[in-house]
């Protein structure tokens, strides 16, 4: 055994002492929101598949274009599939532009950093995912970590915000954001988890006249494909085609993968993403409402938390689900805060309301067992 396999041996065998030792849950045969986890059969419920268009029949009779950009897009990666893509993301979050990256996180480590300057005031959320505090780690600036959901007390400085948190299920107060901007202040909104959940296909942002001075979304999650996009100015895009390093330096993402992306904005788009979206808000509601939590809602989303405390707690429940039949994965530190393990489930069009008062009644006798209050 060399001297680096022993010394991660004793860290893994750290983490599993402290009940944070992870692997990938082995999925496979995916319908849906229904497929086999490690062989048992199961309903997921801690997707982000909010729409249900990931597995979606239309995608299979698609002709798709060349699999690799074959290079950076400043060399000979860029492809007319990526410019159309742009072309329509910038249209949905109302900005002139858009630039395609191939994950949310690629996209926060790039883009922050050519963004921010030295002697610029930043303010991130408490609560700001991992890509958003890496990003703002490699820009080198020294940022000021706001309290939850608590506005930057001087109004010309930057934002740094999700709109919907990921691991919370809240958002940020949009008259807040709006209030900085009128200010004269910048806007870094990552809408990551609220894109397309909205009337028209949009996000937070556009459901409540909010204009970011940057916006940002992904792809993997409404659009059920993969990849990130950041909206703004034609300036600001231009820039961040010449600067953003991780966008300069890697290689365009996949025509083939441009064309489902495409495909999955004029689903998203359509009456039929009307449709959609009209039945994940009303799985929402009625499990919300099922299990009696005290959300407003104008704070309702498909992601809702509930804290076990203990990571043996939320290991314990999560598996006593998964013998039930359900999938709903424990969410641990280091991606919430030490003390905060938890369930973290989401919503999915797909769910049927007899799933949901299944899943319901299950997790209650849990919460029940576990003495955990709501």
């Amino acid at each position: 055994m060399s001297t680096l396999d022993r010394r991660l041996e004793a860290q893994l065998d750290a983490l599993r002492q402290a009940g944070l030792a992870r692997t990938p849950p082995r999925i496979e045969h995916r319908e849906g929101t229904h497929y086999r986890v490690n062989g048992r059969p199961v309903v997921g419920f801690c997707s982000n598949d909010y729409l249900g268009l990931a597995n979606h029949p239309s995608f299979a009779t698609l002709s798709l274009a060349d699999s690799g950009a074959t290079a950076s897009r400043l060399i000979c990666g860029d492809h007319p599939i990526h410019r159309r893509v742009e072309a329509r993301l910038a249209e949905l979050a109302g900005t002139a532009d858009a630039v395609l990256f191939p994950s949310g996180f690629q996209l926060n480590v790039g883009v922050l950093p050519s963004l921010l300057q030295p002697d610029d005031q930043v303010f991130s959320d408490l609560l700001n995912h991992a890509s958003l505090i890496d990003g703002l780690r490699l820009s080198r600036i020294r940022p000021t970590i706001l309290p939850h959901l608590a506005a930057p007390p001087i109004s010309n400085s930057w934002w740094i915000s999700e709109a919907l948190f990921s691991m919370d299920g809240d958002y940020a107060d949009p008259t807040a954001l709006k209030n900085h901007l009128a200010q004269g202040g910048d806007l870094y909104l990552d809408e990551a988890h609220s894109f397309a959940l909205f009337n028209n296909c949009t996000g937070l942002a556009g459901h409540h006249g909010v204009r970011p001075t940057l916006l940002v979304g992904t792809l993997g999650k409404s659009l059920g494909c993969a990849g990130a996009f950041a909206a703004a100015s034609t300036t600001v895009c231009t820039w961040l085609r010449a600067n953003a390093r991780s966008f300069v330096y890697s290689t365009g993402i996949s025509p083939a993968l441009a064309t489902q992306v495409l495909h999955a904005i004029d689903l998203a788009s359509s009456p039929e993403g009307d449709t959609r979206r009209a039945r994940l808000w009303h799985n929402i509601n009625r499990f919300i409402d099922l299990l009696q939590l005290p959300i407003p809602e104008s704070q309702r989303s498909p992601i809702v938390s509930i804290t076990a405390g203990s990571n043996d707690a939320a290991m314990a429940m999560s598996t006593a689900l998964l013998e039930r039949g359900w999938h709903v994965q424990a969410i641990r530190p280091p991606t919430v805060p030490i003390g905060t393990a938890r369930l973290r489930i989401t919503l999915s069009a797909s769910h049927t309301p007899t799933e949901i008062s299944a899943f319901t009644d299950d997790l209650r006798a849990l919460l029940e067992t576990h003495k955990i209050s709501l």
